[in-house]
């Protein structure tokens, strides 16, 4: 078993995420919770309409938060797969949300076109020979991604090992490609490292089948740190040029704790499912949803709870 298991990205506003990702694009919200490593920090996950590994892209919600920079070292775009007669269908839709786009162009044989997201995360609608199944219907997977290194051949190397084999080289890009999707390299060697922040790809995650292969990789390689993450295991590793990888098993999956997926703010088992976590969190509607008002004002609410309150 090889191929993406999920993306996840760092945004700056939950609802025009929302908005561009479920609204624009068609994608599930498959699931909502509170952050593993920091409960205060809301983690969504969109994708097809069951959670299928492959279709998942995260995104841990940093509200309000300072942008950050995309460099060598970091995933610099995804890729989502989409039918090839519908790349015209795509273009109209974006011109008529006002969205800034490149293209189409050919990459590899394939009309691509690009856009970007509310944080200016570049998207990939890449044609393919996959089923039609109408007008409109969300990106059916991802199609690959994009990383940028400063040692393209190491990271190749690195990668073979969880399956992905060199395909081709176009125009400075190395493309690896698994039974499922692809990843490109592009060689960024001189150009500024990534900064950690909104509006940046935080990793890729590759699937594994179970846990018994994450243990079987924390053997071989180094520097590794596993967690549960409920849904998954997951293995973290960077490899030669910086890039954090992740590895995740494909189980339990999204329905392990809900069988509506995504319509109820999960909280993680190790911690305290308290009413003022769920204030605290961003709010947001999904499309088509009556919003909450809210006044634009030109300062940013936050909650402070001091180490010795004492109830006022």
């Amino acid at each position: 078993m090889s191929g993406l298991h999920h993306v996840t990205a760092i945004t700056r506003d939950v609802q025009a995420n929302v908005d561009f990702w479920m609204g624009f694009l068609g994608l599930s919200l498959v699931k909502q919770t509170a952050g593993f490593e920091d409960a205060e920090q809301l983690h969504l996950f969109y994708g097809d309409a069951t959670g299928t590994p492959g279709s998942l892209v995260s995104f841990l919600v940093w509200q309000d938060g300072a942008p950050g920079r995309v460099g060598h070292g970091q995933v610099a775009e995804i890729a989502l797969a989409v039918p090839r007669a519908r790349i015209g269908d795509w273009l109209t839709r974006a011109m008529q949300h006002g969205l800034r786009i490149e293209g189409p162009v050919r990459e590899f044989g394939a009309p691509v076109l690009r856009l970007r997201d509310p944080d200016g995360i570049i998207v990939k609608l890449v044609g393919g020979d996959i089923p039609d199944v109408g007008w409109p219907a969300a990106p059916a997977r991802m199609q690959g991604v994009t990383l940028w290194s400063h040692d393209a051949p190491a990271t190749a190397a690195f990668l073979a090992r969880f399956g992905y084999a060199p395909q081709g080289t176009e125009g400075g890009v190395t493309r690896l490609a698994s039974d499922a999707d692809v990843i490109d390299i592009r060689d960024a060697g001189g150009f500024v490292p990534g900064i950690p922040g909104t509006g940046v790809i935080d990793h890729v995650a590759l699937r594994v089948p179970d846990v018994e292969a994450i243990d079987a990789h924390r053997a071989a390689l180094t520097d590794v740190t596993v967690h549960d993450r409920l849904y998954f295991t997951s293995l973290y590793v960077r490899d030669p040029a910086g890039i954090l990888i992740e590895l995740a098993t494909d189980g339990p999956g999204m329905a392990v704790d809900e069988d509506d997926l995504g319509r109820t703010l999960k909280v993680p088992p190790h911690m305290t499912d308290s009413t003022d976590l769920r204030l605290r969190l961003p709010q947001f509607a999904r499309p088509g949803e009556e919003r909450t008002p809210m006044r634009d004002l030109p300062f940013i609410h936050r909650i402070h709870t001091p180490d010795d309150a004492d109830g006022r």
